[in-house]
């Protein structure tokens, strides 16, 4: 469910006026945003952290992805300021009107507050959704040894994860410590269980791609390495959703770098 109308105009009035910052942040735009990842992530765990039993992996690790979601909500909620407040001043230093601001600042609050936090949900979903996987596969690798990473098989599917596709390698080698899915945003790539299998390598399939790729005059590759810095990580192995180190929203001035330390002011929520 998408912020209020009414929400929406007291956000940019109150940017407009001056009274909402980026040293005073707006608590419900937080919480929305909070409540709306954190309800993604305990549906792709399959629940929240109380409903695990206490001190078990599963519960420490809810309560780890409630504190990332907590930070990601605060820097999140930060930047949506920041962008909205440089629509108030024209070029020339002179303050707009709050209806040409406004006009300007709706495109900005959509992007942040419908078309970003429909990605950042499904990503939240599927990063907990692997970990979730993870834990299963870790449980039964005596039964299911080996994995098979497998595409969509669509022309919507990346040519790097297409250059994973039927991969097979056993639930301990390395390979799944990078390339876990999700390994990009809105990825739909999945890892299968099996009973048996051969293991892959990596040296002829680099070869097999880099020989399709010479016949299409494309540029060599060097690896079949996960490019993508956010996901290059087994999601059942961290202990986060967004990775603080890659993420945008985590990049700040240096003044800010306090602020953020203290996430921006903002507590747990109670929901």
């Amino acid at each position: 469910m998408p912020l209020s109308k009414k929400q929406i105009e007291k956000l940019l009035k109150g940017i407009h006026s001056g009274e909402i910052s980026v040293f005073n942040l707006p608590e419900d735009v937080f919480k929305y945003t909070f409540v709306e990842l954190i309800n993604s992530v305990d549906t792709g765990f399959g629940g929240s952290v109380t409903k695990f039993p206490k001190g078990s992996i599963r519960a420490i690790r809810a309560m780890d992805y409630r504190q990332n979601i907590l930070e990601f909500s605060g820097a999140k909620t930060f930047n949506n300021v920041k962008d909205l407040t440089l629509f108030v001043f024209k070029e020339d230093g002179t303050k707009r009107s709050f209806k040409e601001f406004r006009e300007a600042a709706l495109k900005i609050n959509d992007q942040y507050n419908v078309n970003y936090l429909k990605t950042e949900q499904d990503t939240a979903f599927g990063m907990a959704q692997g970990s979730d996987k993870w834990m299963s596969i870790e449980e039964d690798k005596e039964i299911f040894p080996m994995l098979k990473y497998e595409t969509a098989g669509d022309d919507r599917v990346r040519d790097e994860h297409r250059d994973w596709d039927q991969l097979m390698f056993p639930v301990d080698h390395e390979f799944w410590n990078t390339r876990m899915p999700p390994n990009s945003y809105n990825c739909r790539c999945i890892v299968t269980q099996h009973t048996e299998g051969k293991t892959s390598s990596l040296k002829e399939r680099l070869e097999s791609v880099n020989k399709e790729r010479k016949v299409k005059e494309l540029p060599l590759i060097k690896n079949l390495d996960n490019s993508d810095k956010m996901f290059s990580v087994n999601p059942g192995e961290v202990n986060y959703i967004f990775n603080k180190d890659a993420h945008p929203y985590f990049k700040v001035e240096k003044r800010f770098k306090p602020m953020m330390d203290d996430n921006f002011g903002f507590k747990m929520p109670e929901i």
